[in-house]
């Protein structure tokens, strides 16, 4: 007769399995210090800084001249180029070189003079919603501060005192227009990034489980016939799950765009491009993944590992410009930064292949790349097999 289960005795058991499996030890210990440690250095500039900015100064006076160099001197801006027109401040923006772009018209100053209402106008990239928001609210700030400044020292040569210069002082006017999002709809901008996550999560976990799941199973070795032709076996486990990607790709777009009525402004051929890339990128990583594990679990907590923190450093929710090196860095070894930068692209702000393309490439290499690891590998995790190699019916 066996002994009766005692609570002791499991909960020991429980902690020593915990203390064995060192993925499981460091999931439970490490990976919320990790993570708390990556949230709080991913954060840590607290504010957007150096938004690169383009400016338009159709007036070349004085006075605009102090308003742009106000830009400048500002933590939040960095004046990075100047424009003959107002079109190539919008086609800078469009392109990527700027976030922001400054205008000041055409005889500008002289109007103020005589009594107009002549706006200072800043056009924001508002395909997301950080920049957006920090740079309306830090431009209508310059120009408050300055617009306040250039007054009160002109009332002062005057004679007036400064409860009169309050009392009389007038703003320069300020407008912006935000493109791509000007409602500034959290809608547009959020769901696009958690849609990329949830597509990696999934693709990521399907194929990392494709291998472990033969060596569970203790048919792993079958493919010792293959030793020789490890992208044979590559392709054999993974193509389905290429195909699925492919299907989870366009059934999620179709049911954002049809049914959450998500913007769409670009054209077909591209998104696909993006897609195939995308879902090739992690296939090659997920297979790589599952070679180094022994178990599902295993390949489970690895592939966890990797897709967690991608999101956050995939520059969708906090900018490349105010990331520390090592994390900007980080971010772009990672295909989910390229996938949501396509999607915004193609989605939000109606671009085509030409700006895309560079996005596919890094895809196709991060993936072409892990796979020629893995193939350099797959015979190290292979054991000989010499009725497997004898087999006439295990081929192609």
């Amino acid at each position: 007769m066996s002994a009766p289960l005692k609570v002791g005795s499991i909960i020991r058991e429980e902690w020593l399995n915990i203390l064995r499996d060192r993925r499981l030890f460091a999931i439970l210990f490490l990976v919320p210090l990790l993570y708390t440690a990556l949230f709080g250095y991913l954060y840590s500039n607290q504010r957007l800084v150096a938004i690169p900015t383009v400016v338009f100064d159709g007036d070349n006076s004085q006075l605009s001249r102090q308003i742009v160099q106000a830009f400048d001197q500002t933590e939040t801006f960095r004046i990075t180029s100047h424009t003959l027109s107002e079109s190539e401040v919008e086609r800078t923006i469009e392109n990527g070189k700027a976030r922001v772009g400054i205008i000041i018209p055409n005889d500008f100053s002289t109007r103020l003079k005589h009594g107009e209402n002549v706006p200072v106008l800043t056009f924001v990239d508002g395909s997301n919603m950080l920049f957006s928001n920090s740079a309306t609210r830090a431009a209508n700030q310059v120009i408050t501060t300055f617009s306040y400044g250039a007054s009160s020292v002109k009332m002062k040569q005057q004679g007036l005192r400064d409860e009169q210069i309050t009392s009389t002082f007038s703003q320069i006017p300020f407008r912006s227009r935000v493109l791509y999002n000007p409602m500034f709809n959290y809608n547009d901008f959020l769901v696009y990034g958690l849609i990329g996550a949830i597509l990696q999560q999934v693709l990521l976990l399907g194929v990392a489980l494709t291998v472990t799941r033969d060596k569970e199973q203790g048919t792993w070795n079958r493919f010792a016939a293959w030793r020789s032709l490890p992208w044979r076996i590559a392709y054999a486990k993974t193509a389905p799950y290429f195909l699925i990607g492919l299907v989870n790709n366009l059934s999620v777009f179709v049911l954002a765009l049809y049914v959450f009525n998500l913007p769409f402004r670009g054209l077909l051929l591209p998104v696909m491009a993006l897609g195939v890339s995308f879902v090739f990128a992690l296939l090659g990583i997920g297979y790589l993944a599952s070679l180094f594990s022994s178990n599902q679990v295993g390949s489970t907590q690895t592939t966890m590992l990797i897709a967690v923190p991608s999101f956050l450093l995939s520059g969708f929710t906090w900018p490349f410009e105010a990331m520390p090196h090592a994390l900007n860095v980080a971010g772009h070894l990672l295909p989910l930064t390229y996938f949501l930068d396509g999607v915004r692209e193609i989605f939000i702000k109606g671009h085509g292949f030409e700006t895309v393309w560079q996005d596919c490439v890094a895809m196709g290499l991060m993936g072409a790349v892990t796979y020629f690891i893995a193939f350099l590998l797959t015979p190290l995790f292979i054991k000989a097999d010499k009725k497997a190699e004898a087999d006439p019916s295990f081929s192609a």
